[in-house]
Parts: structure tokens; C-alpha cells; sequence
């Protein structure tokens, strides 16, 4: 019964159940989410990429780049097909994939499943602020695809030439979400590493010239696939600026290591397990790719986004590090270890398994994922699978206008067809009235000054808001209930309230 429990595809199961339970509504807590599925239907319809904004009347006709337009096509597509509770079937599902990977690395390398698991809910944890539907989850995915196969070339599980099918994936990946930055600068990492152990003289995936000229040659044709996408260098361009940013006051994403989020301390903590045992593995040397995951952590530090990229590289380099470790005997002798013959690794790893036994465990995941998307298309209410299982939190959006936002949308006359907003708004209202002009939204590169005035002035300055009535012409105003333009619209006379929630105020003019 328990390797039963062990395997793969129980894993994914019981990592998907805990996901689509757990996520029914805090998965749908990104604004992003609304304006993806939005932008994935245009291209469907219109067969083509947008070049320009169509939804605020700050930024309307500026150039605009839909960096992650593969990504929305498929969101569109899952949404037309089974709504919100068919994209946070396939979300948990992708998430559930990564974890499932992670887990069972460490199961096969003879780690105590009490062990693994710890390691794992640590990473989950530090990963889960980010859990939404959105196409960063497919950064997740490709860090975990990309870590993974340079982690078994440098342990000589796979051979070198290998890591060519990463061209393939990077190209994909380009065209789904600017994550792959953080592929491909792992494989550049790990290379250029290979590379220097190579020159001096210790032990290398890189034993010649003729590899160390191919792997170069492979960071190469890496950085020139980015260019295959519909906006050639624009695209690489929007990812710099938003880089570039100052975001930490306006992005909770991009803030700091916070103290007071468990998210942080579980990566602290995940951090301090990593840091012991990578120091346990001295005075031999260490692996490159075991070093990698301390880069992520920086990068951790400076903008929280980067937690789940550490928090994979750290448990997936975790999984090898411990059978180097001077821990070794000590987790031994306590049964938390078992290191594996060479042989036994090698039927584990999954060459001694005949390609339908391969097979059937890549496509019994899918298959259950199928199911339950039909299930949902065709109508089926059902707990957990079926439809009305997703939700919105009405303390996060604001479900309860969504009658006076609707009659707005259907009844405004054109040249009322702006309403201004709160920055967390501005996806819903793409949404739920796209009828009405946003004032702005979370595409940062779009706004750019613009969302810097409008930080300070929900901050210092609400009576802006006049300001920017009178320069922009709207009549109506969503902002989160209790801040400082809720306040400043609720008192002044000439702004009317035309309904609250939990989570907003909307209020119109004359």
C-alpha cells in the first residue's frame, strides 16, 4: 500500500486534490488572470498578436507587447471551453506536475519519505504566494525541466548533447512568460562553470575543446532562439524595462524578503537546510550546479516573485547534494537515507522500464486532467471536479458590484466609456465591462510615469483624482473600499456613491 502512496502518479493525484482544493479561490487572486484570458481571446479572434493597448484611455494606442501571448491563447482556449474552474484544473495541475517531479527525485534517491516531504512542504510554502492562474506557473515548470537535466549531466546521469532539446524548450518558453531568462541563465551558469573546471584541469561534463566550443555555441543559438517570437527584439526589450523598474511600493510581487510572511521565512528556512548541507559536502568540491540555487536566493531576496525559483533549484539540488554529504552516515544510521547500488539507481531512474510503463505514467496525469475539463464543459456540477467549483473572493474582488459594473457597460453612453480605478481593478474591469476604458492596470512597462503618479497619489495625494478628471474626461470611479480615494470621493460633493462592497466602493458623476 505504500508504494502505492510513493509513486508518481498517486503523488500528482494527491498534490492536484490539495492544489484544487486550497486554490478555489486564492489561486484567482491576481489581477493578471483577468486580462490574460482576455488578451488569449482577441488573438483567437483576430488571429493575430496585438501591437498596441485597447483597453485603458491612458495608454490606448501606445505600442504595447504581449510577451506571453502563447501562454493566453492557451488560457483562452481551456476558458472557452470549461470557464474558470477548467483553468484552475489545469493550473493545479501544472503546479502539482512540478512538485510531483521535485518529490519524487528525492524519493529516488533514497531519501525518507518523512524527510522528502518536510523538504517539500517548505518549498510549497515558500512557492505558494505565487500560485495563480497565470502564466508564471510555466516558468516554474521549465525551471524545473531546465535545473533537472543539467543537474543529470553534471552527475553523468545524461550525456552532454542532451542539452541541445533545450533550444526547443527555450523557444517555447520565450513565447509563454520572460521566465526563461532564469533557464537560460542557468544553463549559462552551469556551462561557463563546466567550462572553467574544464581549464583547470578537474573533473567536467566539459572534457574537450570540441565540447566547451559546442556548449558556447549552445548559450548562443539559446540567446538568438529568443528572437523567434512575434515581436522579435521588442519582446526581450519589455522584459528589460519591467526589470528595470522600481516596483516594490505598487507590485507586492516584486518587494523584498518580508519578515512577516510565513512565504519567507518557509524560504529562510528551506535556505538554512540548503546552506548545511552544501557546506557538509566540503572540503571535496562542489558540484556547479549545486551552487546555482544561492543565485536564486538573491534574486529571492530583491523581489519575492523569485521564491518558487528558488525553492525548486534548492530541493531538486538537495536530492544529490545529501549523497555527497558528510551527513550521509548520520541520516543513514537514523534510516532517514538509503543510498541506492548503481544498479538499483539506474532501474529507478527509469532505464530499466520498458517505454509503455514510461508512457502510461506520463499520460495517466493528462488523461485524469482530460476528464475532469469534460466533465466541466459538459455542465456537471460537481465538488472539487466539476463546475462552480472556482470562485472569486468577494473580499478580493468585487463580485457584489458586478450588477451596477454590467448595467454601466450595457448602458453608458460612448462618450461616458471611461471609468477610473484602483491598479487591482483594472484586469477585472477588462473583464467582467469591456465596453468601459480602464484609467490602469497591472502591465507596468504600458503605464510607465504614470503608475509612479498614481502610486504616490493613493498614498499622499487623492485630490489628484480631480486632476485627472478633468484631463481625461471619466464619470465613474472602482476603488478599494477604506483607502485614501474611497475616503476622498465618499466626502466630496461632486461624486456620488453608487454602491460598496467587502472589497470596493464605485462611484459616478454627473
Amino acid at each position: 500500500m505504500f508504494s502505492v502512496l510513493r509513486s508518481p502518479i498517486c503523488i500528482f493525484i494527491i498534490l492536484w486534490l490539495i492544489l484544487m482544493i486550497a486554490g478555489r479561490s486564492a489561486m484567482f487572486r491576481d489581477p493578471g488572470t483577468f486580462w490574460h484570458v482576455v488578451v488569449g481571446e482577441k488573438i483567437l479572434s483576430a488571429r493575430q498578436v496585438p501591437q498596441e493597448d485597447t483597453f485603458s484611455f491612458t495608454s490606448g494606442g501606445q505600442p504595447w507587447v504581449a510577451d506571453q501571448w502563447l501562454a493566453e491563447i492557451g488560457m483562452a482556449a481551456v476558458h472557452r471551453m470549461a470557464g474558470w474552474d477548467g483553468l484552475l484544473a489545469v493550473t493545479a495541475a501544472i503546479l502539482a506536475g512540478v512538485y510531483t517531479g521535485i518529490i519524487s527525485r528525492m524519493l529516488r534517491a533514497g531519501m525518507h519519505w518523512l524527510l522528502a516531504v518536510m523538504i517539500l512542504a517548505l518549498a510549497l510554502l515558500a512557492s505558494s504566494h505565487q500560485f495563480h492562474v497565470r502564466p508564471l506557473v510555466l516558468s516554474m515548470a521549465g525551471l524545473t525541466i531546465t535545473f533537472s537535466l543539467l543537474l543529470d549531466v553534471e552527475t553523468g546521469k545524461k550525456p552532454l548533447h542532451r542539452l541541445w532539446w533545450l533550444v526547443l524548450l527555450f523557444i517555447l518558453w520565450t513565447n509563454m512568460h520572460g521566465g526563461v531568462l532564469a533557464g537560460m541563465g542557468s544553463l549559462a551558469f552551469c556551462i561557463l562553470g563546466w567550462c572553467a573546471l574544464w581549464v583547470a584541469g578537474t573533473d567536467s561534463p566539459i572534457t574537450s575543446t570540441r565540447h566547451a566550443l559546442g556548449m558556447i555555441a549552445l548559450i548562443l543559438v539559446s540567446g538568438l532562439g529568443v528572437l523567434i517570437n512575434p515581436y522579435g527584439v521588442q519582446l526581450v526589450r519589455a522584459w528589460f524595462v519591467t526589470l528595470s523598474m522600481s516596483l516594490p511600493e505598487i507590485i507586492q510581487e516584486h518587494r523584498r524578503l518580508d519578515l512577516t510572511s510565513s512565504a519567507s521565512w518557509a524560504t529562510l528556512g528551506l535556505c538554512s537546510i540548503y546552506g548545511i548541507v552544501l557546506l557538509s559536502t566540503l572540503p571535496k568540491r562542489p558540484k556547479i550546479i549545486w551552487l546555482l540555487p544561492m543565485v536564486f536566493f538573491v534574486l529571492a531576496v530583491q523581489r519575492i516573485r523569485n521564491e518558487p525559483l528558488f525553492a525548486i533549484t534548492a530541493s531538486l539540488a538537495l536530492a544529490d547534494m545529501l549523497l555527497y554529504s558528510r551527513l550521509t552516515k548520520w541520516l543513514q544510521h537514523r534510516e532517514w537515507l538509503s543510498v541506492a547500488s548503481s544498479s538499483s539507481t539506474s532501474e529507478q531512474s527509469g532505464s530499466g522500464k520498458t517505454p509503455w510503463i514510461c508512457l502510461i505514467k506520463l499520460l495517466a496525469p493528462v488523461i485524469v486532467v482530460a476528464g475532469v475539463l469534460c466533465m466541466q464543459a459538459t455542465d456537471i456540477s460537481l465538488p472539487v471536479f466539476g463546475r462552480g467549483w472556482a470562485r472569486f473572493d468577494s473580499t478580493c474582488w468585487p463580485v457584489d458590484l458586478l450588477p451596477a459594473l454590467e448595467k454601466i457597460n450595457q448602458e453608458t453612453s460612448p462618450d461616458k466609456e471611461r471609468i477610473f480605478n484602483d491598479l487591482r481593478f483594472g484586469g477585472f474591469l477588462i473583464y467582467h465591462t469591456p465596453r468601459l476604458k480602464i484609467f490602469i492596470d497591472d502591465r507596468c512597462p504600458l503605464y510607465g510615469e504614470l503608475l509612479f503618479l498614481y502610486d504616490f497619489a493613493r498614498r499622499q495625494n487623492p485630490g489628484e483624482i480631480e486632476r485627472w478628471q478633468k484631463q481625461y474626461q471619466f464619470h465613474y470611479a472602482l476603488v478599494e473600499a477604506g483607502s485614501a480615494f474611497d475616503l476622498y470621493l465618499n466626502q466630496s460633493p461632486r461624486w456620488t456613491l453608487l454602491g460598496r462592497c467587502a472589497a470596493a466602493a464605485l462611484y459616478g458623476q454627473d
